[in-house]
């Protein structure tokens, strides 16, 4: 196997203990993590990356992709001897686990939480449980021409999906997390999106021994409640638990009963 790629990963840290390992969704940081810090920081080591691409982590590749964060992850976790890990995924962050999983085996981690994602995200006639709405691959390339066109303007667009329905564009969480997504640079966030839509982890699901917690929105734009009922069934030591008035962001929307569903999780085994 070749070696990692290479480049500055910024990681905040807080507390002793078990490793958890945070990573967060596309276009966002490691600092929407911040309800977890506080809270779960106080049982457990938390390390809390930016990945490559975004905010403090900034890569300068001609074609970033998935593969190179779950290389930066794999760094991470060798050049630290972390033993015992559970990564926590959140959206794009829970497929650089699978690939990170996928490509350097699971001996490194205790256990995985699968935050509000698929295996695959892109839909088509054999597969109904990527992005809502039968989310295609043309309508992936149509998104990846608004983000390299206009990227204020795509993200004014797509960030109610990051909510539940009724949370208000006026709300202050919703804001923050505007001024943040805006901040990224649409082109880098094309090009991890193009990447992300290539991927198809479907084959490795079945094949996770670790304990598996799937914590997602019952509100979640983005994808069904199949998506997670279909998890569930593939891998073979998986639980559900859905938090019904959350997104796609419950780590956000709902930090209480997160951090206590992810702090029992982690605490088991």
């Amino acid at each position: 196997m070749s070696a990692p790629e290479a480049f500055p990963l910024f990681v905040a840290e807080r507390g002793q203990g078990r490793p958890l390992i945070l990573l967060h969704g596309w276009a966002s940081h490691g600092g929407y993590f911040g309800p977890q810090m506080e809270t779960l920081g106080e049982r457990f080591h938390l390390l809390c990356p930016d990945l490559p691409g975004h905010r403090n982590s900034i890569a300068s590749l001609p074609r970033l992709g998935i593969p190179h964060l779950a290389d930066s992850l794999h760094r991470l976790i060798s050049e630290r001897s972390l033993s015992g890990a559970v990564v926590i995924g959140w959206s794009m962050g829970a497929m650089v686990a699978f690939d990170y999983i996928a490509r350097y085996g699971q001996a490194a981690l205790s256990g995985l939480v699968i935050e509000d994602m698929t295996a695959r995200i892109i839909n088509d006639e054999s597969w109904h449980l990527g992005i809502r709405n039968d989310f295609l691959a043309e309508h992936s390339a149509m998104a990846l021409q608004a983000m390299r066109g206009d990227w204020a303007s795509y993200v004014r667009n797509s960030l109610p999906k990051l909510f539940a329905r009724s949370r208000s564009s006026q709300d202050p969480l919703y804001r923050w997390a505007e001024a943040e997504m805006l901040a990224n640079d649409g082109a880098a966030m094309a090009a991890l999106w193009a990447s992300m839509a290539e991927q198809d982890f479907r084959w490795l699901l079945p094949q996770l021994t670790l304990p598996v917690l799937l914590l997602h929105g019952g509100d979640s734009q983005l994808y069904d409640p199949a998506v997670h009922h279909w998890m569930e069934t593939v891998i073979p030591n998986a639980r559900r638990l859905c938090l019904e008035q959350a997104g796609h962001s419950p780590h956000l929307e709902m930090p209480d009963a997160y951090n206590a569903a992810v702090s029992a999780f982690a605490a088991a085994f």
